[in-house]
């Protein structure tokens, strides 16, 4: 144990360990949480970049904060995962001889394999001088579902990387007068997406090796699944309707399974937050519980890797609903009487409606009636149309119209 634990904490020894390039955005949130006593959890995928975020963390407390108050596990290592929280803090407080008093670091990396890893971090910050950080590949609903936890979690969540940390990661500087460059980069980002590893070195067998992990390590071996072949089926049919409404019960018929079966392996999906799940924007619970669903994937590198093709469509539209989630989380799809706009966003200040157009054909504006008495029905007085490169802001009957370039969304 003791070896594996040293192993993992280079900067005992001042050895060099890898910083990545950094994402500020959630940084600034970890560095932020040092000036309370709750516990910062980073709720992301696998290979999101949550271990770099630790690392860079690591590397800011270490120009104040001596080596050996600083601990980091990992603890879906098989050497490690068997082990109590308070037994490995006791090995390392006894490695380098600190007071219980000792202010110390603690960073558990893919938390969720620790079984009962609630009940020791809640006793560790009822009790100890200590400030814990938090990392697990499930979704915050998995991760917070403990009683044990209320109040003393902020959750941080990690997504693949926008646009902007895309070409950041690229190293692809754009100049104001140089924005028609936007259109290839944008382009490139669809098919490439935002995995940060994948982003900068494209090893072609990247997402066979991401995918295997999620669904062997995360689901079928944590779950005890018996047919992870069907588990497997399921996603590559996910991924084939992105963009498309479908229901619970059409994944069954086509995969001649129970129901049931399809809603939890969905669930487990959802878990590993490698799916996503829209429901239809309606006032009627029964209509969002019950009625079709849209899917998409995490990342268009995910998507293009099951497809077997690009598809820009798709991910266009798959792009502009995660960027939509980021930013607001009550969002659904419209779909009434043959007529639907894909995302209805319901923010404060109302509804919004938002369409996805990779491509405007020159008419297209001519076609906007149906989408303006949808936006009177249902009370919208904003529509997006997200574009590849094509702009415009008019006002028609008192409804606001935006075409608006992919790469401009941050402006919206």
């Amino acid at each position: 144990m003791n070896e594996i634990i040293n192993l993992l904490n280079p900067w005992w020894f001042k050895r060099q360990f890898k910083l990545g390039i950094a994402r500020p955005r959630y940084q600034n949130k970890l560095l932020n949480s040092l000036t309370h006593k709750r516990a910062a959890l980073l709720v992301g995928s696998r290979r999101v970049g949550k271990t770099t975020l630790f690392y860079q963390t690591i590397a800011k407390l270490l120009l104040k904060t001596p080596p050996q108050h600083i601990l980091y596990l990992l603890m879906d290592h098989p050497q490690l995962s068997s082990y109590k929280i308070y037994d490995l803090i006791k090995e390392f407080r006894k490695q380098f001889n600190l007071n219980r008093t000792t202010k110390l670091y603690l960073f558990l990396d893919e938390v969720q394999y620790l079984k009962g890893w609630e009940r020791e971090v809640k006793a560790l910050l009822d009790t100890e001088n200590i400030k814990i950080f938090l990392s697990g590949s499930a979704s915050s609903r998995l991760l917070f579902k403990s009683p044990y936890l209320t109040g003393r979690i902020e959750k941080i969540e990690v997504y693949p990387l926008d646009f902007n940390e895309f070409l950041s990661f690229k190293k692809r500087k754009v100049a104001a007068t140089e924005t028609y460059k936007l259109e290839k980069y944008t382009d490139d980002y669809l098919k490439i997406g935002g995995y940060p590893e994948y982003v900068l070195e494209e090893q072609p067998a990247y997402f066979s090796d991401l995918i295997n992990n999620v669904l062997y390590k995360d689901i079928v071996n944590f779950y005890k699944l018996k047919n992870p072949d069907l588990l497997k089926d399921l996603l590559l049919l996910l991924a084939d309707r992105v963009g498309y409404q479908t229901s619970y019960n059409k994944l069954a018929s086509i995969l001649s399974i129970k129901i049931d079966t399809v809603k939890e392996y969905i669930y487990y999906l959802k878990n590993t937050l490698l799916i996503d799940e829209l429901p239809r924007a309606s006032n009627s619970r029964s209509a969002r519980i019950y009625g079709p669903k849209k899917f998409y994937l995490s990342d268009n590198g995910s998507l293009f890797h099951l497809l077997g093709k690009v598809s820009y469509s798709a991910a266009f539209e798959q792009t502009v609903f995660n960027f939509l989630k980021r930013r607001n989380n009550r969002v659904g799809f419209y779909y009434e009487n043959q007529k639907e706009i894909d995302f209805i966003v319901q923010t404060d200040k109302g509804k919004e409606g938002w369409e996805v157009k990779y491509k405007i054909n020159p008419n297209f504006e001519e076609k906007l009636e149906s989408y303006l008495n949808i936006a009177q029905q249902e009370k919208i007085k904003k529509i997006v149309f997200v574009t590849k490169d094509y702009e415009k802001t008019k006002t028609v009957n008192k409804i606001s119209v935006k075409f608006v370039p992919f790469w401009k969304l941050a402006q919206v």
